[in-house]
């Protein structure tokens, strides 16, 4: 094998299948990267055996051939490099590169040890990147960080009719979004992808559609973007029915800016740190208090002017979920539906009844 390319490209390309790789003892090869050179070109290739990423950097390949190096001390030599063409060479099981008066030589493992990373194969379902983008930003969120219930890790996809239900949850809170129009996505089943899957795609996803490949045969499922192709998992498991969850009547409910509240609730947050994270939101005739209180430092109260109707209510919130919902959302304004201090609230942005999102109140 024997390859050049610009450097930019390449250390471009490393950095980005590096976060693919994984450092299990017991797994040597994926802690190294798989280059391959063909005439087509240059391709990156990394897998930590739940997710994989393949990625075609181009360059001038002289001989075709392939192997796999450590993507820690390759990424960093090339980052080392300073902004020229890059000669890679493979001979005697070493990977030579070259660039200018530098030059360093690192030890391989052959390709053959590289787990099989399945290849596009059947009809793709073309999916636009502005809705993976809006689904990472809105939705993927919410999905648990823990992994004591795969399933809550994921983003479940319905198909109803015209309508695709995208929906996350980690059983403290919910993201739920309705996407219309959706004839080109021919989703014929229900499918529960990884959060991460989803986020890493809109990181990579440019302007146009994305090709997904369902690999039922091996529960797998790929996004194609022409130059990145990301290959993930399905989860299984019993996914929890969400519409059973939002309430459908309230009995209190309050507009307030979105901006300010974001602002109120992130001051208080510094005292509830020392509190379980908890905020107290009083509605009160045409305001809403947000109360915090610690033990060492002190307390806290902001009021925002707020459109209300319904009942005076108080209820109390892990200010993380509240902050992580007002981050994601957009509009100016967010109107928050109650029933009881013990029971789920809504929140929908301003002018989006699409996005529903809901959180669970703590109970004090």
């Amino acid at each position: 094998m024997r390859i050049s390319i610009l450097q930019d490209s390449l250390a471009s390309g490393v950095n980005l299948v590096s976060k693919y790789t994984s450092n299990k003892g017991q797994l040597p090869i994926l802690a190294n990267i798989l280059i391959t050179a063909e005439k087509t070109g240059v391709t990156l290739t990394a897998t930590n055996l739940e997710t994989g990423i393949r990625v075609n950097i181009g360059g001038k390949v002289d001989i075709e051939g392939s192997t796999t190096v450590s993507a820690k001390n390759f990424a960093e030599f090339i980052s080392s490099l300073p902004l020229s063409s890059v000669e890679l060479s493979f001979k005697d099981e070493k990977l030579k590169i070259k660039s200018g008066s530098s030059q360093a030589t690192l030890a391989t493992i052959a390709a053959t040890e590289f787990p099989i990373v399945p290849n596009l194969s059947g009809e793709p379902i073309k999916i636009d990147g502005v809705l993976i983008k809006q689904i990472a930003s809105e939705v993927a969120f919410a999905a648990a960080a823990d992994e004591s219930r795969p399933v809550l890790t994921g983003v479940r996809f319905a198909k109803t009719d015209k309508k695709l239900l995208v929906v996350a949850t980690d059983g403290f809170r919910l993201s739920r979004k309705e996407i219309l129009s959706t004839e080109n996505f021919s989703l014929s089943t229900v499918l529960i992808l990884p959060s991460h899957t989803i986020q890493d795609l809109s990181r990579v996803v440019e302007e146009g559609e994305v090709n997904m490949y369902l690999m039922s045969q091996n529960n797998q499922v790929i996004f194609d973007t022409g130059k990145t192709q990301i290959i993930s998992r399905i989860l299984e498991g019993n996914f929890p029915d969400v519409d059973k969850i939002i309430p459908k009547e309230f009995r209190t409910q309050v507009t307030v800016d979105r901006s300010e509240l974001l602002r109120a609730v992130r001051a208080a947050s510094i005292f509830a740190r020392e509190s379980n994270n908890i905020v107290k939101f009083i509605i009160h005739n045409s305001s809403l208090i947000i109360q915090a209180t610690g033990g060492q430092t002190g307390e806290s109260e902001s009021s925002i002017e707020a459109e209300a109707t319904g009942d005076e209510l108080q209820i109390s919130f892990n200010y993380k979920y509240v902050v992580d919902f007002l981050n994601s959302a957009g509009g100016e304004s967010i109107t928050m539906k109650f029933n009881e201090s013990t029971t789920p609230a809504v929140f929908v942005p301003e002018k989006d009844e699409s996005l529903i999102h809901l959180i669970m109140p703590v109970r004090i």
